[in-house]
């Protein structure tokens, strides 16, 4: 199976203390780590951990943290003849606080992840056009986004849009997206519906009939520690959790999408495929750090055979 995947890449700068920050106010860590991160380089690296033919399409400044990460990359064997360099901008950087219970805070500058232009995009055509299923998020430029989508559309090439980190979208994106998968907050901002505002069922069907109206067809909404609600055309439904101790939550969505699409990819009903995200995000939760926490194809296999899964 072949995965294209279309993001930010970022240099990870974490660190971990017992509670977050308030306005003003140090707080001592215990534990700190620097990685090779980003949306789209975490969601190419667990796609590529569970043996999917990954190629990455973003962009890098020449710089020392530019090298690390696409060195990275291709240590995981992801395929980088997409990765733009420019050397006129810095790589992008974020830095994440996370606390006992795994909550975090992030700062993101996205830099070189802003410049990848449409028409280096058109370069990565044939590879969209060839692959099985293209993965993009947010994180990225928007003419580089609404190109890549329009290229996979034309091709008949199945789209998985994970629109993280929340930010206004073209309206057309909720059309070229085959699969619309935000988390509850995003699916907050993108609604309009907020939690605090209706009961938990009632909170649900209003954020299923807008994205509806929208043009959604098919919608996933992770809800961490809660599993995923699906909502087809003319069906919607809960997908369980898998219970673990989450300490770093920070991956868990990007290693939900990867997973997700791998199944697709390989023909399963996306209720199994939302399983298997669900799975591939409570590993990832449980343990630092973004890349060190996603699984292999077989610590995850081992888990859902622990976790009695019927997968």
């Amino acid at each position: 199976m072949k995965i294209a995947v279309l993001g930010d890449l970022l240099y990870d700068c974490f660190i971990w203390a017992d509670r977050l920050p308030r306005k003003g106010e140090t707080v001592t860590g215990f534990k700190n780590g620097f990685f090779a991160g980003g949306k789209g380089g975490n969601q190419a690296v667990q796609a590529a951990r569970l043996g999917a033919e990954v190629h990455m399409i973003g962009k890098v400044g020449q710089d020392d943290r530019g090298r690390f990460l696409v060195e990275s990359l291709e240590r995981e064997g992801i395929h980088t003849e997409y990765v733009f360099r420019d050397p006129a901008v810095d790589t992008g950087t974020d830095c994440v606080m996370i606390d006992g219970k795994g909550d975090n805070l992030i700062i993101v500058a996205p830099l070189a992840n802003d410049k990848i232009t449409a028409e280096e995009i058109r370069r990565a055509a044939p590879l969209i056009e060839s692959a099985d299923i293209l993965l993009s998020q947010l994180q990225i430029n928007e003419e580089a986004i609404t190109e890549a989508l329009k290229i996979a559309k034309a091709a008949g090439v199945c789209t998985v849009l994970n629109p993280a980190p929340a930010r206004e979208m073209p309206g057309e994106y909720y059309q070229l997206a085959d699969y619309l998968t935000p988390n509850e907050t995003e699916a907050e901002f993108f609604t309009g519906c907020y939690q605090a505002d209706y009961e938990p069922e009632i909170w649900k069907q209003k954020v299923i009939e807008t994205f509806r109206k929208k043009g959604v067809r098919n919608l996933i909404v992770t809800l961490g520690a809660e599993g995923a609600l699906y909502a087809g055309e003319k069906e919607s439904y809960q997908i369980p959790p898998f219970q673990v101790e989450a300490v770093d939550t920070t991956a868990a969505g990007d290693a939900f999408n990867a997973a997700f699409c791998i199944r697709l990819a390989q023909g399963a009903s996306v209720d199994e495929a939302a399983r298997y995200g669900n799975a591939a995000g409570a590993m990832t939760a449980a343990a630092y750090g973004s890349l060190p926490s996603m699984p292999t194809k077989e610590a995850l296999e081992l888990f859902l055979v622990q976790s009695r899964s019927d997968l």
